[in-house]
C-alpha cells in the first residue's frame, strides 16, 4: 500500500511539473525556436518572405524570422542584417547565402532579454545590377516600415538594430546617418565607403559596434578604420556603449582559416564566439572610453543589444539626415553599380 501511495505521489508530482511548464510556455506565448543542432537548413526554413511597398522606384523583397507565438503580446527587438556584394542574385539569396539564420536558433534567441527577436534580411536587387547605395535608402526604410506596419503589435520600436557586412555595412552606416531616430544600435562589419566627421555627428545617439581587421585587403585599417573610430569616440553621446573589435587574423567559427581577412560576417553570425563556445582568437574589443571589453560566452553582441534602446515610436518622419538623390548622385550610382558588378564577377572567380 505504501508503495502504491508513493507511486501515485510521484505521478502527481510529475503531472503538476508538466502542467506548470505548459502553463509557463502558454503564458509566454513565444514560438518555440529550433536548437542549432537542427542545422542551418532547418533554421532557414523558419524564415518567411515578403515584399515592401515601392519607394523611390524600388520595391525590395525581404526574408524575416518571427519569434511570435499564439496569443503572444510580447514586444521583441528587430535585428536587421544587410548582405555583402554577391549574396543577392535572386529572391531569397540573402537567406540561402547567409548563416545569420543561426540568430533564429533557440540558443541565440534566448539571449535576448525579451526571450527572442525578429531577424530581418532585406535584399538589394543585384539581379537588376542595383547594389546597396543611397539610391536604396528610402526603399530600405520602406522595408522597416512595412515590418512595423505588419508586425507592430509585437515589435519594440525602441530596440531596432542594423548591421551588415562590407557593402552591407556601408549601407548600415548610410541608414543610421539618414534615419538615426530609427535605431538603437548598429554593427557594421568591414564597412566599405567613407563616413565623415559630420556623418558621425548625425547619428551620435546610436550605439555603434565596429568590426575590422588589420590585414583587411579592402578596408585599410590605418587610413579608414582608425579615423572613423576616433570620430565615434569623440562625437557619440555614449562612447561607453560603443565598441571596436579588431582582428589580426580572421578564422571560421570552427577555428579553421577563413576565406579572407575581409570576411568577418560569421563572427557576428555566432555572436562573437566559436562553435566550441570560446571567444574568437586574434581579436581585441575596446569601448569608446578605451577600456578592454571581455567577451566570455555567452557575452556577445546580443548582450550588448540588451543594454541599448531609443525613443523611436514607429512613426516615420522621413528621417533627419540627407536622403535626397540628386541627378549627380544618380549618375554616380550607375557608375558605382557597374564597378560593383565587375567586383562581383571577380569575387565569384577569385576568393579575396
Amino acid at each position: 500500500m505504501k508503495k502504491l501511495i508513493k507511486a501515485l505521489s510521484l505521478i502527481m508530482a510529475m503531472v503538476m511539473c508538466l502542467t506548470s511548464l505548459s502553463m509557463s510556455a502558454f503564458a509566454a506565448g513565444r514560438k518555440p525556436a529550433l536548437p542549432t543542432s537542427y542545422g542551418i537548413t532547418a533554421l532557414r526554413n523558419e524564415f518567411s518572405r515578403d515584399v515592401a511597398p515601392k519607394e523611390g522606384n524600388h520595391a525590395l523583397d525581404y526574408c524575416y524570422y518571427s519569434p511570435v507565438g499564439k496569443r503572444d503580446k510580447t514586444r521583441y527587438p528587430l535585428v536587421i542584417f544587410l548582405h555583402g556584394i554577391g549574396h543577392a542574385d535572386y529572391e531569397g539569396a540573402q537567406l540561402a547565402d547567409s548563416d545569420m539564420p543561426y540568430w533564429a536558433s533557440k540558443e541565440l534567441q534566448s539571449r535576448f532579454s525579451e526571450g527572442g527577436a525578429f531577424i530581418l534580411l532585406p535584399r538589394a536587387p543585384e539581379d537588376k545590377m542595383i547594389y546597396w547605395s543611397n539610391v536604396l535608402l528610402e526603399p530600405l526604410r520602406a522595408v522597416i516600415d512595412d515590418m512595423i506596419k505588419k508586425h507592430g503589435d509585437n515589435i519594440d520600436t525602441t530596440r531596432i538594430f542594423i548591421g551588415g557586412s562590407s557593402a552591407g555595412a556601408e549601407m548600415a552606416w548610410n541608414m543610421i546617418i539618414a534615419y538615426p531616430e530609427y535605431f538603437a544600435g548598429a554593427f557594421p562589419i568591414a564597412a566599405t565607403g567613407t563616413v565623415t566627421e559630420n556623418d558621425v555627428k548625425l547619428c551620435k545617439n546610436v550605439g555603434i559596434w565596429m568590426f575590422a581587421c588589420t590585414k583587411d585587403p579592402i578596408v585599410n585599417y590605418a587610413a579608414e578604420t582608425t579615423p572613423l573610430w576616433n570620430n565615434v569616440r569623440r562625437y557619440n553621446s555614449n562612447p561607453a556603449k560603443c565598441r571596436l573589435t579588431t582582428f589580426t587574423q580572421v578564422v571560421e567559427p570552427g577555428g579553421q582559416s577563413s576565406a579572407g581577412n575581409h570576411f568577418m560576417a560569421k563572427v557576428v553570425t555566432y555572436d562573437m564566439h566559436l562553435l566550441s563556445g570560446e571567444t574568437y582568437p586574434n581579436a581585441k574589443t575596446v569601448n569608446g572610453l578605451g577600456e578592454t571589453v571581455s567577451l566570455k560566452s555567452p557575452n556577445g553582441i546580443i548582450k550588448w543589444m540588451n543594454t541599448l534602446s531609443s525613443s523611436y515610436n514607429g512613426v516615420s518622419d522621413g528621417g533627419t539626415g540627407n536622403t535626397s538623390v540628386t541627378v549627380v548622385n544618380g549618375v554616380l550610382s550607375i557608375f558605382r553599380n557597374l564597378l560593383l558588378k565587375i567586383v562581383n564577377i571577380f569575387q565569384k572567380i577569385f576568393i579575396l
